[in-house]
């Protein structure tokens, strides 16, 4: 049986349509046009009232005057929040004095808030009139009286002004940690032959401290302190000098 075969079709490739040939050009369209849309409305969203600086909040501010701080921040008021040169407003902050550490952040709805750090007063320096140092040593500009229940710096011609406000932060460090009120317990420190000395605000007792060990003669201090309370009996001289021993001295 003779099978005839069949003849071989010509399977010519369609041509694609015009429409088909024109989709990827559509398709970048839709993408630019949907793309600048979007953007246009990212835009509108962050240009809104809802997202615009309108409050602005300061906190911390115990000595520093909280219009300084208002001054800076103050133009950019009706900014976009996302737009505000927020590096820049805190540098500026920053540099005002008695700022040590400056917060700056943005919340919804449309606010501004800037935490102020002030740096911890120390004590005062007798030089003619009193000036408000830093735990580093350094003056801290004043805004109105200074406090009164810092402890005094008295200068002497037995050690340098560093050497002096080193040893006293040791001092004043120490009682704090012993949990002592310094502006009860404080008035002045002063350098004698002896050493460091503090006066005692509540009767006038001197405390002798020495050279060495300040912290070691605050807890010796401490220890003794709670007998010579019980007693309301404080001495006029208080010698803390030496290692196994207290001296009082009337």
């Amino acid at each position: 049986m003779v099978r005839s075969k069949r003849p071989k079709r010509n399977m010519a490739r369609r041509k694609p349509s015009r429409w088909r040939r024109l989709m990827p050009i559509f398709l970048l369209v839709i993408l630019v046009f949907g793309g600048w849309g979007s953007w246009r409305g990212i835009v509108a969203v962050v240009d809104s009232d809802f997202l615009t600086t309108r409050y602005l909040e300061v906190e911390g501010c115990l000595v520093l005057p909280q219009e300084l701080v208002l001054e800076i921040l103050e133009p950019h008021r009706g900014t976009p929040l996302a737009r505000l040169p927020m590096d820049s407003l805190r540098a500026e902050i920053a540099a005002l004095p008695r700022v040590q550490e400056v917060d700056l952040d943005r919340r919804l709805p449309g606010t501004l808030r800037c935490r102020v750090e002030e740096a911890r007063p120390l004590a005062l320096w007798l030089d003619g009139g009193f000036q408000e140092l830093d735990r580093e040593g350094q003056v801290l500009e004043r805004f109105g009286a200074a406090p009164p229940d810092l402890p005094i710096l008295i200068p002497s011609d037995r050690v340098s002004r560093d050497s002096l406000i080193f040893l006293a932060r040791e001092a004043i460090v120490a009682l704090e940690a012993a949990s002592f009120d310094l502006s009860r317990e404080v008035s002045e420190f002063r350098v004698e032959e002896r050493g460091l000395a503090f006066l005692r605000n509540e009767g006038g007792t001197l405390v002798l401290l020495g050279w060495n060990d300040i912290p070691g003669r605050i807890e010796a201090y401490r220890e003794f302190y709670p007998m010579l309370e019980s007693q309301n009996d404080f001495p006029r001289e208080l010698d803390l000098r030496y290692r196994d021993q207290v001296v009082a001295r009337d």
